[in-house]
């Protein structure tokens, strides 16, 4: 069936939570705005009714009601209380007010039938319909069209004493209002209904799609950092496959001797461990510009200067080393005042030039390749034997223009080798006395 829409793939029960909260949002407003066209209809039908001095109680009457009727929903939907069926209750007051109007008011009783096509309240039809139709609501749109057209069609066609039986009309105008006319009016009315309710489906269709899709969305800003996740969904997937050179700033981190910390552990206090780590490490990283490509077991490598490089990028990865090593040596003491065994992280910093892009065929990751990215896990393993927990490679911290306050807490080490490279390196070592 046309109108029948079928959760798309992957359609959660949060997902029809947030659907259900946005079907009733939807109603609220729809209910609001029934309320404000039926003051307006009967506003104008008073008007109207003063300026030719003809006045009707039923009028009166089914215009209060329906105005009642649209307050009390107006009403419960503020309120949060908002029975299923008083919308259908509404679609029908809608039908009432109008044709209502039309069938007991003062004028139509002056024409012969076949000429109600002629009043105002018919063609209000459109306008009922497209009230409904903020509901979002199929098959309501769909019982409402049909009630309108039974309504145009008793208005048109339903006979009626004529009080002017000198009322009279030029031949040639007849054809306008034989019942072939009517019925192409009629028509047009319910296939607008149709056409609405079809629209309907298609806008419930797409906010569920919508929904799901920012589901997703946030899911993948859970799995990468926001920075990441926004520069991936606003890029061309193509370009990204093709990567770019990029000067960045690395840095790497890891617990030192994890797999003894925690082989008498248990598997469920592993979890908290590691998630204790990642929370500071998230914490100090994202505090100082920086983004957590990914993490890997006991370690992560974060990147500064994605997605776009800045002047301060060598600065803020140095300051989030410091910081993260300061967080871990309160927590690690913490944990011995509670009788655990200490933490001891080493971490190491580089800069220079990397491949920034997606890598894989049927399944993407998005991630930075080069020698810098290897420079700075060496330098991370090489925090241990030179008994710091940072060690940063000269060209980040000359880079980082570290202030001369800054500098005594850092000692320089020339001509330093590190595992698998063939060229030495000048690295500066954190002083663990300043932490």
């Amino acid at each position: 069936m046309l109108l029948k829409v079928k959760p798309p793939e992957g359609w959660s029960r949060q997902d029809e939570r947030v659907l259900a909260d946005a079907e009733r949002e939807a109603e609220r407003f729809a209910s609001y705005a029934r309320l404000a066209f039926s003051l307006s209809i009967a506003t104008l039908m008073l008007v109207l009714s003063i300026a030719v001095d003809r006045w009707s109680n039923w009028v009166a009457v089914i215009a209060g009601a329906s105005i009642a009727l649209s307050a009390t929903g107006a009403l419960l939907t503020r309120t949060g209380v908002f029975p299923k069926f008083l919308p259908w209750i509404g679609i029908c007051a809608d039908v009432l007010l109008v044709f209502g109007i039309g069938w007991l008011g003062p004028w139509r009783e002056n024409l012969p039938p076949g000429l109600g096509s002629v009043l105002v309240s018919p063609w209000a039809g459109f306008l009922i319909l497209a009230v409904t139709s903020l509901g979002l609501n199929a098959a309501r749109l769909l019982v409402q069209t049909v009630l309108v057209g039974l309504a145009i069609a008793m208005v048109i066609w339903w006979p009626s004493p004529m009080a002017d039986t000198t009322f009279a009309i030029d031949a040639r105008l007849l054809p306008l209002f034989s019942d072939g006319s009517n019925i192409t009016r009629l028509g047009i009315v319910l296939l607008t209904g149709i056409a609405m309710a079809l629209a309907a489906s298609r806008a419930r269709r797409t906010l569920m799609l919508a929904i799901r899709a920012a589901r997703e969305r946030a899911i993948l800003e859970r799995l990468n950092a926001a920075e990441i996740s926004r520069h991936i969904l606003s890029s061309n997937v193509e370009m990204l496959r093709k990567g770019t050179r990029q000067r960045v700033c690395i840095l790497f981190a890891d617990i030192r001797g994890f797999t003894s910390l925690s082989e008498n552990l248990d598997p469920s206090q592993v979890v908290v461990l590691l998630n204790s780590f990642r929370a500071r490490a998230e914490q100090a990283i994202a505090d100082n510009g920086g983004v957590i490509d990914k993490f890997l077991g006991d370690g992560l490598l974060a990147v500064f200067g994605l997605p776009s490089p800045k002047s301060t990028d060598a600065r803020d990865a140095i300051r989030a080393a410091t910081t993260l090593a300061a967080a871990v040596e309160t927590w690690s003491a913490k944990r011995q005042r509670e009788g655990r065994q200490p933490i001891d992280i080493g971490i190491g910093v580089h800069i220079g030039e990397v491949f920034v892009g997606l890598l894989g065929e049927q399944r993407y990751e998005f991630t930075v390749i080069g020698d810098a990215v290897n420079a700075g896990q060496r330098l991370q393993a090489k925090s241990r034997e030179l008994n710091t927990p940072i060690v940063v490679s000269a060209a980040a911290f000359e880079a980082a223009a570290v202030d001369a306050a800054s500098q005594g807490a850092w000692l320089r080490h020339a001509d330093i080798r590190l595992r698998g490279r063939s060229e030495t390196m000048d690295v500066y070592a954190y002083a663990p006395a300043k932490l």
